[in-house]
């Protein structure tokens, strides 16, 4: 356990959530017929771009979480580069999917890529069994964040983003001249004060909205 004389220290970050969609369906495919090494494989391919994107950009990689990874980026950090990183990492994601992946898969599947919670504030890192750990709200809420990108209303999640209002304030001033979010509101689960709230959600590909749905 933590030592008493381990500090604690609270640090400002950027968190990011992400998760493959579809991943439950492509593994209980890939353990039927006993191809689950090209899953495997898939994993570490992006384990190894997400060393060399960190490498050259300086966010941290936190931890890896079943079918994706919590991502740490400083509060200084580019707000174009971060949301160039997610592209990359979706058009990373699909490529090796389609040659590693889909090939040896027995079901079709429409909903594949990547989706994202987004959030911004402080977490606290201490020492846990010699490893570096956080805990924090944001953590929570871009997890749940993550996993409410689909919402009710039948559009595709994949290469979706959703972050807090608070988050996209501060990003906004570079990525409204490149990206079209949309207000979204959405039912957290297990968040203290998660009623239903506003979000805001981006599409990486920049899909044109209508002026009804783009955020001024």
């Amino acid at each position: 356990m933590t030592e008493p004389a381990h500090d604690m220290k609270i640090e400002q970050k950027y968190v990011l959530v992400f998760d493959f969609c579809s991943s439950t369906v492509i593994l209980e495919s890939l353990i039927q017929s006993e191809r689950i090494v090209h899953w495997r494989n898939l994993l570490i391919e992006i384990k190894k771009f997400l060393q060399a994107e960190r490498d050259i950009h300086g966010f941290e990689v936190y931890k890896f979480i079943g079918d994706g990874w919590i991502i740490f980026f400083p509060v200084n950090f580019s707000p174009t580069e971060m949301f160039s990183f997610m592209k990359r990492l979706s058009d990373k994601y699909l490529a090796v999917y389609k040659r590693e992946v889909r090939p040896v898969l027995a079901k079709s599947l429409n909903n594949v890529g990547v989706t994202f919670g987004l959030d911004k504030g402080s977490v606290i890192r201490f020492q846990l069994l010699t490893k570096r750990e956080y805990i924090g709200r944001p953590l929570n809420m871009a997890a749940r964040l993550q996993g409410a990108v689909a919402g009710k209303d039948g559009a595709p999640a994949q290469n979706r983003v959703l972050m807090t209002k608070s988050a996209y304030h501060d990003l906004k001033g570079e990525i409204s001249k490149v990206y079209k979010p949309v207000t979204v509101k959405r039912t957290l689960k297990n968040v203290s004060g998660g009623e239903s709230c506003l979000y805001i959600k981006v599409w990486l590909d920049a899909k044109p909205l209508s002026p009804q749905q783009a955020i001024s």
